[in-house]
């Protein structure tokens, strides 16, 4: 492809993208009122318990938890002999132990803040986000479910890829001195959150949601754009000797977009910086991430730069599993009705 047909092409896909608007006065508040937390008792699990009881604290949120017990023809070998009631008495025992869970966390046992399901573990946990109306799940990055030199439990992709609310995978960030754990045990330490922008209507989606949490805890937003000339522009010759030019205008276009979303922002009260990388997006977030203190990464699962028929784009993916913070993925509910009628 000629480089100045790649460059109509860019300015047509990106030049004409609808800015970020905010609110007139200011950013939307953010209300949380049910969390969920799936529990699978491992470490990990009870760990991300923690995290989002602070989290339900913060905006004064209900927490309901959810094991899903993996029915017996499905967890053991075929022609297995089972004692009768079997299943009954891997539900009763799960229950047994959310109410344990339940109790230690200081959870109003009372009211039953748990619920055991059967099935697929993914699915399960997705239908019961539904039937609370969560607005939001907390899950670890692995749990006993997970494979073990993986960076992302298989189950905790499902989740995201499937859930219709935001999910919360949570990384605790190794803490470098016991002051440091102690403010950790507090309060959530999201005092610095960096979102993704390709300036698509995605990751408008997830820069809303990250304006109202940065609100709520006094956070830092970090807009991040990486400028990532795809491989269709070097197919040529001619393209390839002209790709700083392209690099150039990418460049100067994202800086200009930043910068009018940092005026409008600060005008608004809040705290906000820009960062722009040059290479791929998920390795430019990632190292960023690593050396800058960034405490949470809030994303969208749909930009520019997604796959037209996986609800995940590849750029969020890829930050979901390397990334060395938590990541808060946020749903663009447009493309997913968009791919149900496709189906």
């Amino acid at each position: 492809m000629d480089i100045h047909h790649a460059i109509a092409r860019w300015e047509s896909e990106g030049g004409a993208v609808p800015q970020v608007e905010t609110p007139q006065h200011r950013f939307k508040a953010l209300q949380l009122r049910q969390i969920l937390v799936p529990i699978d008792f491992s470490p990990e699990s009870l760990k991300t318990l923690r995290s989002a009881k602070r989290l339900a604290e913060e905006f004064g949120a209900k927490l309901h938890l959810v094991h899903v017990v993996i029915p017996p023809p499905l967890l053991l070998p075929r022609r297995t002999s089972l004692p009768p009631n079997f299943s009954e008495e891997l539900v009763a025992e799960a229950s047994r132990r959310l109410r344990e869970v339940a109790t230690e966390f200081s959870l109003p046992v009372r009211s039953k803040p748990y619920s055991v399901r059967q099935g697929e573990i993914a699915d399960e946990i997705s239908k019961e986000a539904r039937a609370t109306r969560a607005e939001l799940i907390a899950i670890a990055t692995r749990g006993h479910t997970g494979i073990k030199r993986a960076f992302l439990g298989s189950t905790t992709e499902n989740v995201v890829r499937d859930a219709a609310c935001p999910v919360l995978v949570v990384r605790e960030k190794e803490q470098s001195s016991r002051s440091q754990r102690a403010r950790k045990e507090s309060a959530p330490q999201f005092r610095k959150i960096l979102v993704p922008l390709d300036f698509s209507e995605a990751s408008r989606l997830g820069l809303e949601y990250a304006l109202g949490f940065a609100q709520e805890f006094h956070a830092t937003v970090v807009l991040f754009h990486s400028v990532f000339v795809s491989g269709y522009v070097l197919a040529t010759e001619r393209s390839a000797s002209q790709i700083a030019a392209l690099i150039t205008r990418q460049q100067d276009y994202a800086t200009a977009e930043m910068e009018k979303l940092r005026k409008t922002i600060s005008a608004k009260g809040g705290k906000v910086e820009t960062r722009l990388g040059l290479g791929a997006p998920a390795e430019q977030i990632t190292n960023y991430v690593a050396k800058s203190g960034v405490d949470l990464i809030i994303t969208s699962t749909h930009g520019r730069s997604g796959l037209h028929r996986v609800f995940m784009g590849s750029t969020a993916a890829r930050v979901l599993r390397y990334a060395s913070c938590s990541v808060l993925v946020v749903p663009n509910r447009a493309s997913r009705a968009k791919a149900g009628k496709g189906r």
